[in-house]
């Protein structure tokens, strides 16, 4: 069978069937998660932006051990500021993050309106076009990301703006084991989140944008 071939386990077990009317009846979804790419395609490139997403925080880990001069002023860039509080909230998150993000796998990032998103705690928020990504926190322990058809056509890794990696390391920041973060402010650049910083020292730090731009956001291109 050629490597690009579509495979869905329908049923774990074959036997032959001697109760009438006892068939089991299965409905699969054949949407591609992204229109722009087979699902199988979709999986190879998720775990690519997965793996720079966890080499991404394994560095912000490093550099907050350090906490040299120029991670305090990044860390003030993003947060407003860069006392103990900020250190030890990062020192406490990251590695929570870290772990989240190794635990994601392909099965888990689902199109907003697949089954698996709608037995989840929190409605489906329809798609705008414009929203890329969503998770419900109760069920924070699924792992679960809901992702949308503008997340399907940003970059993997243009870490100077929105990009799959980001949004993907942004979710995983709003799980209640990981930094609970909210959405107090959209920016996807570092003059918007300095500037949101600057006036929020004190929301900063549970924002996910401002987290999600304190690890990724830089002049260069990962996971191609």
């Amino acid at each position: 069978m050629p490597d690009n071939s579509e495979w869905i386990t329908v049923h774990d077990s074959a036997v032959t069937n001697t109760n009438p009317d006892s068939m089991v009846h299965v409905t699969i979804n054949t949407t591609p998660i992204c229109p722009n790419m087979t699902n199988q395609e979709f999986r190879q490139n998720i775990m690519k932006v997965r793996d720079a997403a966890v080499i991404l925080v394994n560095d912000r880990i490093a550099a907050v051990t350090r906490w040299d001069a120029q991670e305090r002023e990044r860390a003030t860039t993003y947060f407003g500021r860069s006392d103990e509080e900020i250190r030890s909230t990062l020192a406490a998150g990251l590695p929570r993050l870290l772990l989240a993000l190794q635990e994601l796998v392909p099965e888990k990032i689902v199109r907003w309106d697949d089954s698996m998103s709608k037995n989840l705690s929190c409605a489906a928020v329809p798609d705008s076009g414009q929203n890329r990504a969503s998770v419900c926190k109760p069920d924070s322990e699924k792992r679960f990301i809901a992702v949308y058809s503008a997340f399907c056509s940003d970059s993997n890794g243009e870490l100077w703006h929105g990009a799959k990696v980001k949004t993907i390391i942004h979710e995983c920041t709003h799980y209640t084991d990981t930094f609970n973060s909210d959405d107090i402010m959209y920016g996807n650049t570092e003059s918007g989140m300095h500037a949101f910083a600057l006036g929020n020292s004190d929301k900063a730090i549970r924002n996910a944008d401002s987290i999600a731009g304190y690890i990724a956001t830089f002049d260069r291109t990962v996971a191609r």
